[in-house]
């Protein structure tokens, strides 16, 4: 990506974040584009927006497509990227928006992989942990499922990680035996 594309979707990202901020929306904003990301990552989208064989139109009704179930910010947002057909980029905008977001109200994805599924009490207690360990006073938690892990977590935010599981120990207990 070129620095042109790159400061076209600064500008898109930047600016739709301070509407959110302005707005005092932040926080749905950003589920609601974690939301447009799965969505994007489930299906082809990105490749249909930016394919030249699919016509403009056919791009625009995917959008108005996705602007149906989104909130008055984001459909105004989309219809700007419409109007201006940056629907090419729109998924790189997305990502972007979705880091600036996060950085901005310091809320960011705890993603935890256990064995099993968390018990609520569970999800409870991680975020304590997330909030006393690697200071994050605000997250969204993101489970994932790992058989490998054996047992115990791996909490990963802000690009820090707290390593709890039994693959972790059994490796370390292994390499002492060494």
């Amino acid at each position: 990506m070129n620095k042109k594309t790159q400061a076209l979707l600064e500008q898109y990202a930047k600016s739709f974040v301070a509407v959110a901020l302005e707005q005092q929306q932040a926080e749905s904003a950003a589920e609601e584009i974690d939301f447009l990301l799965k969505v994007f990552a489930e299906t082809e989208l990105a490749a249909s927006l930016s394919h030249d064989g699919i016509s403009r139109s056919a791009k625009a009704d995917l959008i108005r497509t996705l602007q149906k179930s989104s909130s008055f910010y984001l459909s105004n947002f989309l219809e700007v990227i419409l109007h201006n057909e940056r629907e090419a980029y729109l998924y790189d905008i997305l990502k972007l928006t979705s880091k600036k977001l996060t950085a901005a109200t310091n809320s960011h994805a705890i993603v935890v992989t256990s064995a099993v599924p968390l018990t609520e009490r569970q999800r409870e207690r991680v975020l304590k942990i997330a909030a006393e360990r690697l200071a994050i006073s605000k997250g969204r938690l993101v489970e994932k499922i790992d058989q490998s892990v054996v047992g115990g977590l791996i909490i990963n935010a802000n690009n820090q990680v707290i390593d709890m599981s039994i693959r972790r120990q059994l490796q370390e207990f292994k390499m002492n035996l060494k």
